[in-house]
């Protein structure tokens, strides 16, 4: 585990994803986690996607712009606009070691769900992740992690990974920079963003799984609906 001689900050956590847009299903689960593991801060950092591939998405300025609506509804969080800055696609990796240097006595806390955490071992430099950071998972109502692998043989990578990293305490994540899994036990909250893009092309309304100033946002704009440019 990456571990400090001195005393460290106060953990960072980050959350990041296309947005697209954002709604209550990420936002709730990352927040209960938050109270759950003491984290305090959450940089919210939506994804570059090239001009090429959002042709029926919302632009990546649109997004960071409804993440910003979030952040004044949400004061634990705040917008971290470092994967839309480079201009070019990017990978986990790149944002921790840059937020890494930024913060180098603060542990990372990269939120994920159960999902993201299954397929870990496809991410680009997965081993170097846990240099840089720890992984809150938002795991839905203690769901059974392994019922949802696939292969054998990735289970068995699950289990040696959760055997080496997991931790039961979230303290843990306040006394390492890095290097830690913690299984946060949240509510589930089965809403996404495509289903939602879907409701607002058909100009269904969506206030009940979205925060009230990004669909504001979404009205105002006519994001996702026919017809509208984005």
């Amino acid at each position: 585990m990456a571990k400090c001689g001195k005393q460290l900050d106060t953990p960072l956590g980050i959350f990041g994803g296309t947005f697209d847009p954002i709604h209550n299903g990420h936002i709730f689960p990352t927040l209960e986690a938050a109270k759950i593991t003491s984290i305090n801060k959450i940089a919210l950092t939506p994804c570059f996607i090239p001009s090429h591939k959002n042709a029926a998405t919302a632009s990546s300025q649109q997004r960071l712009r409804m993440v910003k609506e979030v952040c004044k509804d949400y004061p634990v969080f705040y917008p971290e606009p470092l994967d839309i800055n480079r201009n070019k696609p990017t990978y986990s990796v790149d944002t921790l070691s840059e937020l890494r240097a930024k913060f180098p006595n603060t542990p990372l806390c990269f939120f994920i769900g159960t999902d993201s955490l299954i397929s870990i071992f496809k991410w680009h430099k997965w081993q170097n992740l846990f240099e840089l950071c720890h992984f809150v998972v938002c795991i839905r109502n203690g769901e059974a992690v392994y019922n949802q692998v696939g292969s054998a043989e990735d289970q068995l990578m699950l289990n040696n990974l959760l055997q080496q990293r997991q931790v039961q305490d979230p303290i843990n994540l306040h006394k390492a920079l890095a290097g830690h899994i913690y299984m946060a036990n949240t509510s589930p909250l089965n809403i996404s963003s495509s289903v939602i893009r879907r409701m607002l092309s058909t100009n269904q309304s969506v206030e009940k799984l979205v925060p009230t100033s990004v669909n504001q946002y979404l009205r105002q704009h006519k994001l996702y609906q026919q017809g509208s440019k984005l």
